[in-house]
């Protein structure tokens, strides 16, 4: 190892025995015994071997076995390798030896394993583009110029030495300072002992390393053989040497591995026998041959530095995007700062960034990050690449079948615009839609989830369109498969069947057969669109086939009887359309128009019959076609220059100008602004459940200006008021909280229906519990309603002790435990404070606040009030209530008075407040339709901070944990609990399958739509789903459906991602029958099976429940129970 010792070594290594201890003995000096993977490389000079550490990973072990025939010691070698290290930490493109350890029988080097070397990736496919090769050689002069910049020469660049990443990020590997720096050029024995491991006869050092016999580098070294000194600093490395092996690599690159010098050829250039400009003659990239040819120069001191070369030939480097260099971020990170990238993406590097791409996008976790990828690779092929099916097509196939429903959508439309893009095959690629497009038809169309499905329905006549654009192909195969597709989608839901017909035309060019599937649309009378539509495109189909075809068998479609206006519209224009087609017309033709204009003659004030005989007799034959269209055209000429000729009004504006000019354009179509025409039967008989919008209207108006004028300025407030005052003082006073603790320890509920209430006529969206054996209820209907739960004791009977009527929706209800108040809000403007107790019922109003028009309160909370000098001592200020509205802003009123004391607006960003929560301390927090929680503090009336749903869902209802923490309910049916102090959320439960869970997507069937809170660990959750599922954290094993219809027990499992742990529900996967269609993927197999068993026992549940469940309360006094408000507006009690 080094200069001076070379000849004895590459003598000794034939007298070394085999490797026969492995890589066990590394364990004491390594600390931990490495585990043997395989055998990389072994030579006489060292053995490579492949191992892994368990805090490490992967790693490459270099060996070299001490040599038992002559004293030898590696303390030099070993000092240069550890200060190596030192110079090259932090460098960019170069991968050091990381340890090096010495023991009495061997040396071990050890550094990070990287799969693939330059020269392995260059025979790989996909094969590099030239973009490609350019980027690997600036980042291969990128390395040297760093290692230069240290002081640090390699010594031994080749192919085999650069290794490079998925995405072709180079890292120049296997520093080489213990070889020897200059070699005998009559004696090849040393290069193929310390260069030639491979035995691949590629040479790539520099000639001046080596030397004559009798040369002045000669006698150095036998002077140094002889004294016994160490290099000196003539017989060092020098930086020109390593940029000749680079200029090799590059060519070797640029050769598609064929290597430029073996060591016989190389020999002749050093004596000036070969011709620089042969050796480069064969490399296309001229600009590159030009890079090449003067890197390998023969005179040391004509070759430039690293540095040099980069700024020289700056303009043919290409430089990749930022993203192509974080070798350390994780595959979403990458790809999010590549989308961000990619308006900069330009023709020189997109294939750079092609490769980035598809070599992250398959290990993005976030289906989110998978759709960026496929957008960055969409703009990748618009360069040089486009048309190129090799590097793009196989990912987009394969994202197709990925277990997000968005990121199949993405890539289906993908590969549309990719086939759009072709312009011709290259003979390799001659069967892509027969081999390759065709087998997956079928799993696209049976597609689990209905968007899929209709976008696989919107681009079959694109694929149809590129298939056949090069009609010197055969696509028997994918014809076959395509009308099968069709002929599947044909018989889907309506959208699928709507977003067929869009693309029918198209279709019908290469499948016949396809018009009588569409045909059966017109059996759907519950679809009016689908009806509609097929007469919109019907002409289109009309014009591909024969005259005689459309007559017979299209014109008698188009029916005019329709109940739906707008089928009857479009069947009109359908037959406008249509007669142009079947013109010349024949005389039967004549005769049904002579007929028709008979029957209606009434209608039209027409003569007599004579009138009709008069056509009869004046019917001329038809003229030829011909002459027919020409007639036409000319009838058309004539028409248009009449109206230009026709004088226009002298006072018109000129808006009215643009109008007459084009009148079509500014007709609306009620149809294509969702506008739909409604049947309304009319009967004697009033429905006694029916509202008089007008009266209600006229009641609601007049019952504003009455609170108006019992609350105005003239009039002193009531002495209820002040008893608010006084109790606010002393729940501020005391340090009373407004939610009563439950003290439930223990209690788990049997499902046992014990009561069931009928009085609400809608939806039941509040349950507050006010008293000691009682609760309100809060109804779309908007009426509240106040139970006694005490007579419960006695008998299964429960009725409402009062009834209070506060118009519109009620839109939220809280109650205050210390005050004894209840707080409403309806979506009419109003809120207001009242009491109720089980003696006296509802009391008279405490206090009210309207709201301005179009704006209402969506939630309520209490609070601390606010925190200034002039209110420090004020009973005003002690307790305040929190309102939401509809507007994005959040209210904050004077229990006394509901008088407003301030505002604060939420961003519109956040989404629209749908939920709020606060036990009167000083923070309330607020959840959006967008996932977004906003922490407001109450005393100074700001936003504190934001949270976001790691999940993205909707917030649909939030609840207090504890003192530092929430759950959180989302629309997708997921509980979440979140650390307001650190912003984590440690736990999630949800009645999803993993699968399900991992897929992100949102099921309306298991919204949560209430939560409940028992004990820091126990809480009760209900939504659609009709389920009361009580969720036990310390033991899930404890966890399990209240009102279940079967006893048997729930099978409940968890998992860890990310610091969260989920809880999911597990279902049975039943085995598929012979007739279901086949899923493409094993996961959409399970997560579709699973959606299926949901999807069934959602459905049961709500026929024999009653329909999702809006809202819940636990009460307990008289005993412990769940209050459940139904969306149907029944009432139930469980204990």
């Amino acid at each position: 190892m080094g200069q001076a010792v070379s000849h004895s070594l590459v003598a000794a290594a034939d007298l070394q025995p085999p490797l026969t201890m492995g890589v066990g003995g590394l364990e004491t000096a390594l600390g931990e015994s490495p585990q043997h993977i395989r055998m990389l490389g072994s030579t006489r000079f060292m053995k490579t071997i492949l191992c892994r550490l368990p805090a490490e990973g992967q790693l490459v072990l270099r060996v070299f076995m001490k040599p038992v025939s002559m004293a030898f010691d590696p303390t030099p070698q070993i000092a240069a390798l550890q200060q190596l290290y030192r110079r090259l930490q932090g460098a960019q493109h170069v991968l050091s030896y990381t340890r090096v350890v010495s023991d009495d029988r061997a040396v071990y080097v050890l550094r990070q394993y990287l799969h693939t070397s330059l020269y392995d990736r260059i025979s790989t496919r996909p094969f590099l583009a030239p973009a490609e090769k350019r980027w690997i050689a600036r980042q291969l002069l990128e390395a040297l110029r760093q290692a230069h910049a240290r002081g640090v020469c390699h010594g031994d660049i080749k192919a085999e030495n650069v290794v490079v990443t998925s995405w072709n990020l180079a890292y120049l590997a296997d520093f080489a300072p213990f070889k020897p720096t200059f070699l005998p050029a009559d004696d090849p024995a040393e290069f193929n002992f310390y260069f030639d491991s491979a035995a691949r006869q590629c040479c790539c050092i520099a000639p001046e390393r080596f030397y004559d016999p009798g040369s002045d580098v000669a006698q150095q070294l036998m002077t140094s053989v002889v004294t016994g000194s160490t290099d000196t600093k003539s017989l060092a490395l020098r930086p020109a040497m390593d940029i000749f092996a680079a200029g090799c690599v590059i060519g070797e690159l640029l050769l598609d591995g064929n290597p430029l010098f073996s060591l016989s050829r190389l020999l002749q250039y050093r004596r000036g026998a070969l011709d620089p400009d042969s050796l480069v003659a064969s490399i296309s990239d001229r600009p590159m041959a030009a890079l090449v040819q003067h890197m390998i120069q023969l005179l040391p001191d004509a070759r430039l530095s690293a540095e040099e070369y980069i700024e020289k030939w700056a303009s043919v480097l290409p430089e990749a995007p930022a993203a192509a260099y974080m070798d350390q971020a994780t595959p979403d990170e990458r790809m999010q700062r590549l989308y961000e990238e990619s308006d900069q993406i330009t023709d020189a590097t997109c294939e750079i960034a092609a490769s980035v791409a598809c070599a992250n996008v398959r290990n993005c976790v976030l289906p989110s990050s998978r759709c960026l990828g496929i957008k960055v690779l969409l703009r990748c092929s618009r360069g040089p690449m486009r048309g190129d099916l090799d590097v793009i097509l196989p990912y987009l196939v394969a994202l197709a079948a990925d277990v997000s429903a968005q990121v199949r959508a993405e890539a289906i439309v993908a590969i549309r615009q990719l086939l759009m893009d072709l312009s011709s095959l290259t003979p390799i690629n001659v069967g892509i839609f027969d081999d390759f497009l065709a087998p997956h038809l079928q799993y696209f169309a049976a597609d689990t989830s209905v968007g899929v499905r209709c976008v696989v329905a919107s681009v079959l006549g694109d694929w149809a369109d590129s298939a056949h654009a090069l009609r010197a192909y055969a696509c028997d195969q994918f014809d076959s498969q395509l009308q099968s597709a069709v002929a599947r989608l044909s018989f889907d839901e309506a959208e699928v069947k709507h977003v067929l017909l869009c693309s029918f035309p198209q279709l019908y060019d290469c499948h016949a057969q396809s018009l009588s599937h569409i045909i059966t649309y017109l059996n759907d009378r519950d679809c009016w669109f689908l009806r509609a539509a097929f007469f919109d495109v019907i002409f289109a189909a009309a014009a591909r086939i024969s005259e005689h075809a459309s007559r017979e068998y299209i014109v008698p479609l188009i029916n005019l009887g329709d109940q739906e206006a707008f089928v009857v519209v479009s069947a009109l224009r359908a037959l406008v359309r249509l007669l142009p087609q079947m013109s010349p017309a024949m005389r039967w033709d004549k005769l049904v128009e002579a007929y028709n204009v008979q029957r209606a003659r009434s209608e039209l004030r027409l003569p007599t019959e004579e009138f009709v005989e008069f056509l009869l007799t004046n019917a001329s034959l038809p003229m030829p076609e011909p002459i027919a269209r020409l007639a036409l055209e000319i009838h058309a000429a004539q028409v248009a220059e009449q109206q230009q000729q026709q004088p226009r009004p002298k006072n018109a504006s000129l808006e009215d100008k643009q109008n007459l000019s084009a009148p079509e354009e500014r007709i609306i179509q009620l149809r294509e602004i969702g506008a739909a025409l409604q049947t309304v039967f009319l009967t004697p008989v009033r429905d006694p459940w029916s509202v008089d919008k007008k009266n209600l209207l006229e009641s609601s108006f007049k019952r504003k200006k009455a609170l108006e004028l019992e609350f105005s300025s003239s009039v002193p407030p009531v002495s209820s008021g002040t008893m608010i005052a006084a109790a606010a003082t002393a729940a501020a006073a005391t340090g009373a909280t407004v939610s009563r603790r439950l003290r439930l320890d223990g209690w788990r509920p049997k499902g046992t229906l014990i009561a069931e209430i009928s009085e609400h006529n809608d939806a039941v969206t509040h349950v507050a519990s006010c008293m000691s054996s009682g609760f309100v209820t809060a109804s779309e209907d908007g009426t509240l309603r106040l139970f006694d739960t005490g007579s419960l004791r006695k008998n299964a009977v429960c009725r409402s002790r009062d009834t209070r009527t506060q118009g519109g929706r009620i839109t939220g209800l809280v109650y205050h435990g210390s005050l004894d108040c209840l707080v409403s809000s309806s979506d009419n403007g109003t809120i207001q404070v009242f009491r109720a107790t089980k003696a006296q019922g509802f009391s008279d109003l405490l206090a009210t606040a309207n709201l301005p028009a179009d704006e209402y309160a969506t939630s309520l909370a209490f609070a601390k009030g606010c925190y200034s000098e002039s209110s420090a001592g004020s009973t005003n200020a002690s307790v305040s209530v929190v309102a939401v509205t509809s507007k994005s802003r959040v209210l904050f009123f004077s229990i006394v008075d509901m008088h407003i004391q301030d505002t604060i607006s939420l961003h519109t960003s956040y989404g629209r407040p749908i939920s709020m929560t606060g036990d009167g301390s000083a923070f309330v927090v607020i959840g959006t339709s967008k996932g977004t929680l906003v922490l407001i503090d109450t005393r100074f009336r700001i936003e504190l901070k934001t949270y976001r749903h790691f999940l993205g869902h909707a917030i649909t209802c939030l609840e207090t944990y504890s003192s530092d923490s929430m759950l959180v309910g989302t629309a997708a049916g997921d509980v979440s609990s979140l650390n307001l102090r650190t912003g984590k959320w440690p736990t999630c439960v949800c009645a999803r399958s993993l699968q399900q869970l991992k897929s992100n997507e949102v099921n309306r069937r298991l919204r949560v739509n209430a939560i409940a809170g028992l004990r820091s660990t126990y809480f009760i959750s209900a939504g659609n789903d009709s389920m009361l599922r009580y969720w036990d954290l310390d033991h899930l094993e404890n966890s399990y459906v209240v009102n279940a219809i079967d006893s048997s027990a729930t099978p409940y499992s968890s998992y860890r991602l990310n610091d969260t742990v989920y809880y999911c529900e597990n279902a049975p996967v039943p085995p598929r029958s012979p007739s279901s269609p086949r899923i493409y993927s094993r996961a959409a197999a399970v997560a579709a099976a699973s959606a299926a068993i949901s999807d069934a026992a959602i459905s049961t549940n709500n026929a024999r429940s009653g329909g999702p469940i809006i809202s819940v309360a636990v009460l307990s006094s008289p005993m412990p129970m769940i209050v459940a408000g139904m969306q149907s507006g029944t009432i139930r009690i469980f204990v």
